[in-house]
């Protein structure tokens, strides 16, 4: 069992937060009208570590949980699908269309995800990282229900929104609740960089979608909610909100005008030479070889914009003024 903390957000929202490898991942616990729902059923262990402890302190068990939301496809919010389901056979697990094929197969979210940018740039996690995203991970699980965004979502009193906030993965999905103001973003934006508990750098903002994410950002800046709960953040409140959005807008635009700037300094750069141009400017992110993901997203975008091409470099793709 891991030490956790629980934490009402609004009437039927609850916030289940546990540390796992020096990071926060908090978790939610939703009223639903036929019992209750979890957003996200974390890592491997997650559902009887963190979520059954919680569920039974509330007078239920884990196998009255009826439907798993699940907001995108990474190891840390989907690989307890397969415990949840052994111990909730009847639960419906729901992810948006775009995500579920990688929730569906390890084989396949350790190749296309997390191997993405093996065979065009000749960058990927060394043995240690995969052996760590593949312990969070359990045996495939089939997704019962692909979402697209704009559905209700019962709760015992009231429905909630599901949005479609891509950028981080194609089919990240958040729950907006406008009776309370509270949005669950999952990993919707990121700031400027993923931090442990102690306040130590991670990663950078591991977004990839651009301007997918900047859109995302701009409907939670439209929709300024006055709570805001991310799985790897404290819970925003208020003003904070606005704070947090705003700081991640202003990373995304400022690496955006650099991948320009670093092209004009090269003449041609590749993906790895991006990432190392961007620590020499910026300092480490901690695992560094993340900036592949928002670099090669901005890269791409100018190359959508018209203002650069891809080539190729020493057999890897590479980017020049167009």
């Amino acid at each position: 069992m891991r030490a956790i903390e629980t934490d009402t957000i609004a009437p039927g929202i609850y916030r289940v937060e546990t540390v796992i490898d020096e990071k926060l991942h908090g978790y939610h616990v939703l009223e639903g009208a036929d019992g209750p729902i979890i957003v996200d059923p974390g890592v491997v262990d997650a559902p009887t570590t963190v979520y059954r402890p919680f569920l039974e302190a509330q007078g239920w068990s884990l196998e009255d949980v009826s439907l798993a939301v699940i907001t995108h496809a990474d190891a840390d919010h989907h690989g307890g699908n397969r415990e949840l389901r052994e111990h909730a056979p009847g639960v419906t697990f729901a992810a948006h269309d775009a995500d579920a094929p990688l929730m569906e197969s390890v084989d396949r979210i350790m190749r296309e995800r997390y191997g993405m940018f093996e065979a065009d740039h000749d960058i990927g996690y060394d043995a240690a990282t995969r052996e760590w995203l593949d312990g969070m991970l359990g045996p495939d699980e089939r997704i019962d229900l692909r979402l697209r965004g704009g559905e209700r979502l019962a709760l015992a009193d009231r429905d909630l929104r599901v949005l479609h906030t891509p950028g981080h993965t194609r089919g990240h999905l958040a729950l907006y609740d406008p009776e309370y103001d509270v949005v669950l973003g999952g990993d919707a934006i990121f700031g400027r960089g993923v931090f442990t508990v102690d306040g130590d750098s991670i990663q950078p903002p591991p977004y990839y979608r651009y301007p997918e994410y900047r859109d995302t950002i701009e409907l939670l800046r439209t929709l300024s909610p006055e709570i805001l709960s991310l799985t790897h953040y404290e819970v925003f409140e208020g003003d904070d909100v606005t704070a947090f959005v705003d700081e991640s807008l202003a990373f995304a635009s400022e690496l955006d005008a650099l991948a320009l700037d670093l092209v004009d300094d090269r003449g041609t750069i590749t993906l790895q030479e991006a990432i190392d141009a961007v620590v020499d400017r910026r300092g480490s992110y901690g695992l560094d070889v993340d900036l592949a993901y928002p670099l090669s997203g901005h890269l791409d975008a100018h190359v959508d914009r018209g203002t650069l091409e891809r080539t190729t470099a020493a057999d890897v793709v590479a980017w020049r003024r167009a």
